[in-house]
């Protein structure tokens, strides 16, 4: 005889139209994990990003400020070049803002709002993961502070002041020891030329009295451990540390180089770069080498096309720099626009240089960015850096 018993078909209970029960999916948070493996994780994520990833959780955070996460990207041989740029937005104060690239792989800018505002017309210069920012301006005086951003923990710690007090000097590394010459108050002074040892973190006179006619620097640049200095007045002063001192030379207005020296300029493998919107040598990008010819000459980087339609415009504000060998210009549209009540804009443009056979550069834009956009004032760009970290 056969036994036919009433036993549910699956989980429908038998009911051919009764779907079955979903099972809840098992969620597995990352805080989960033991604290090494995430440690691991985000040592692999750009430095960049680490402060929107700090703002998730108190355990993120905690771990990205921690010296076990640096010690541990050491250890995986992590590291990458990051640009930081000092920006005002009048009346606020310089502050410091950080490139980065947004999950839509475009560039943008952050303000790192755990570092303090910064004096204008400081002497800037990186050493390894370090910021140094030497001097500037108070309000009613000239500084001799030294300021030491640590880009690792975007954290500051002071330094022995100055000599004497600086604003708009110039500076550079050389061979362990950071060079600052100029921006004195008293322009004939015994210290116009001082550095500081970076072992005994000591300042140190150099003996380079000059007299300071330029009042103050543009833009400088360290160049095969020279410093070339451009002044407010297109003076060319050259910083040479010799063993027991240093030797300052005036080129004055004979240079090739203080001709079409422009604001925004920086240093790719001992080569000077600088912009030319005028392009007087057909092309907006231009090259220097101090040792070709008796002076040097500049010539274009070419193949450099497709950069924004602000550019011929607000080329003159806008600042450069190496960023792992490729140029970067930041350009914000400033000065014409301080009664217009519309958005404001910085773009970003990424540049790859290429020595040709022949000794000719070509650069080709790999990316061209706006990485900030405000309704507020226009911005000051005062100085970009790329620090290693």
């Amino acid at each position: 005889m056969a036994v036919i018993s009433d036993i549910p078909d699956g989980d429908n209970g038998g009911a051919p139209n009764k779907k079955p029960q979903e099972q809840p999916e098992e969620v597995i948070s990352l805080e989960s994990l033991p604290d090494v493996l995430i440690e691991h994780i985000i040592a692999r994520v750009p430095r960049s990003n680490h402060p929107e990833i700090s703002l998730t959780s108190k355990l993120f955070r905690r771990i990205i400020a921690s010296r076990g996460l640096r010690l541990t990207r050491s250890l995986l041989a992590i590291s990458e070049h990051v640009l930081y740029a000092l920006i005002a937005f009048p009346p606020h104060p310089l502050s410091w803002h950080i490139l980065y690239r947004s999950n839509t792989a475009s560039l943008r800018l952050r303000r790192v709002t755990t570092l303090p505002p910064m004096p204008y017309g400081p002497a800037v210069v990186t050493v390894g993961h370090d910021i140094y920012v030497i001097g500037g301006y108070g309000g009613t005086r000239y500084l001799s502070s030294v300021t030491v951003v640590d880009c690792r923990t975007h954290t500051c710690r002071s330094l022995p002041s100055m000599r004497v007090p600086r604003y708009r000097a110039a500076a550079g590394v050389i061979d362990g020891k950071i060079y600052v010459m100029g921006g004195c108050e008293n322009r004939i002074s015994k210290d116009w030329v001082e550095a500081f040892d970076l072992e005994r973190q000591i300042w140190l006179g150099t003996g380079g009295e000059v007299s300071d006619e330029s009042g103050g620097f543009v833009t400088y640049d360290v160049v095969k451990d020279k410093i070339y200095a451009l002044g407010l007045r297109q003076s060319l002063h050259v910083c040479e540390p010799k063993e027991g001192g240093v030797i300052i030379i005036w080129e004055g207005d004979a240079s090739e180089l203080r001709g079409l020296w422009q604001g925004s300029s920086c240093v790719v493998d001992d080569l000077l770069y600088t912009i030319d919107p005028m392009c007087w040598r057909g092309h907006p990008i231009i090259v220097f080498d101090p040792e070709e010819g008796v002076e040097g000459v500049w010539k274009p980087v070419k193949g450099v096309y497709g950069l924004p339609p602000c550019f011929p415009w607000f080329a003159y504000e806008s600042k450069m720099a190496n960023v792992g060998g490729k140029l970067v210009i930041l350009i914000g549209n400033q000065s014409w626009l301080w009664n217009y009540y519309g958005y404001k804009y910085i773009w970003c443009v990424e540049i790859a240089l290429e020595r040709r056979q022949g000794g000719e550069i070509w650069g080709r834009v790999e990316s061209v960015d706006v990485v900030f956009k405000t309704a507020e004032s226009s911005p000051i760009i005062e100085l970009c850096r790329t620090v290693i970290v």
